[in-house]
């Protein structure tokens, strides 16, 4: 697992009664210098040491004196300062990982655990972290900075390879809007995917690009998130309209996967109308990619019943639905402005699910 050596310097605490387990656990990690595992024989001693270290991830055995595993993962994932360490729990029985599943527990590994298995579960919970230090670094940090442009590259890396669902997270940062209240949108990357989906499945796509369609609407306007953010409400300014082209640029030089692939065309395209009116390339018709005017239809749609940064007003479902008639032959796909208005039902349940 030589990508061990990438992560910078890493502190696990192995909770574990059982001085064998201690130096197993202890030995799995030690041909990593930047890897640390230090014991607790307890769930007492272990929180002793979560007030003086940073720790990175906890491995919890179950069975223990003073403080048990269950007692101690209900404490660590009530208490703000801990529940996002990741916790794998070591353990082999049913009955146990439902009942720290439902305590909160991140991972289970079986007891004694297999050395290769214990290294993959711990670099899979270590990169979810990381992505989501990843996440508030990018909300914080100046859009058109360096570092923000490496930080959403390694965040897209991260998510495609392990676990998809984690492009909502770093879409819904791109494509939410903050609401007058301080609340976020937190289903937009769900939502949209989901009529991206519909559209697809109308469309008689395949199963593997319905499914890579449905995450690069995750991150189809990633490029805002370059933007900087006195533009982000003009959508008529140069700056804005070059999002499509600063999201290209984030997806370059990462793996050209199939998911990869389609996202670069969705991104490039989905501001493209049909007319050849629209940006940055003003292409038109069937030179605009499938799924770049899906992702067209489907994202004008959100436009205008979800409040946007750059959109704040919105109108109901069937007012939306008579504009994109409107825009038949002009912004959008003739066919897919059909398919859209004779399914509409399915994508105005889509908006009341998901809003």
């Amino acid at each position: 697992m030589k990508d061990f050596k990438n992560f910078e310097d890493t502190l696990i605490l192995n909770v574990d009664d059982d001085e064998f387990n201690q130096e197993l656990a202890s030995a799995v990690f030690d041909e990593y210098d930047r890897i640390n595992v230090i014991q607790a024989d307890n769930g007492e001693e272990a929180l002793k040491l979560l007030e003086t270290e940073a720790i990175d991830l906890i491995l919890l055995d179950l069975m223990m004196p003073k403080m048990n595993g269950f007692e101690t993962l209900k404490y660590l994932k009530s208490n703000a300062e801990y529940r996002d360490i990741p916790v794998v729990v070591v353990t082999s029985k049913e009955e146990e990982k439902r009942k720290t599943y439902q305590l909160g527990a991140d991972d289970f590994i079986s007891k004694p655990f297999n050395p290769e298995e214990l290294k993959l579960r711990v670099y899979n919970h270590l990169r979810i972290k990381k992505f989501s230090e990843l996440l508030s670094e990018i909300e914080e940090e100046d859009s058109s900075s360096s570092s923000n442009l490496s930080h959403l590259k390694e965040a897209i890396e991260i998510a495609i390879g392990s676990q998809k669902k984690l492009l909502e997270k770093l879409g819904n940062i791109a494509h939410e809007n903050s609401h007058e209240n301080g609340s976020s949108d937190t289903y937009a990357s769900k939502r949209i995917g989901e009529y991206a989906k519909v559209m697809a499945k109308l469309n008689g796509l395949n199963s593997k690009e319905i499914d890579n369609l449905y995450y690069s609407m995750s991150i189809y306007d990633i490029g805002l998130l370059r933007v900087p953010k006195e533009d982000r409400a003009n959508p008529n300014s140069k700056a804005f309209k070059a999002y499509p082209l600063l999201g290209l640029d984030i997806l370059e030089e990462l793996e050209e996967t199939t998911l990869i692939k389609m996202a670069k065309e969705v991104i490039l395209t989905h501001q493209e109308n049909w007319d050849g009116s629209g940006y940055p390339h003003g292409i038109k018709g069937e030179s605009i990619p499938l799924y770049g005017r899906i992702a067209a239809i489907v994202n004008y749609f959100d436009e205008l019943t979800t409040s946007r940064i750059y959109s704040p007003e919105t109108i109901s479902s069937m007012e939306a639905l008579d504009i994109i008639k409107r825009e038949r032959g002009i912004k959008f796909d003739p066919a897919l402005v059909t398919l859209f208005a004779d399914n509409f039902e399915r994508f105005r349940d889509i908006k009341d699910r998901f809003s």
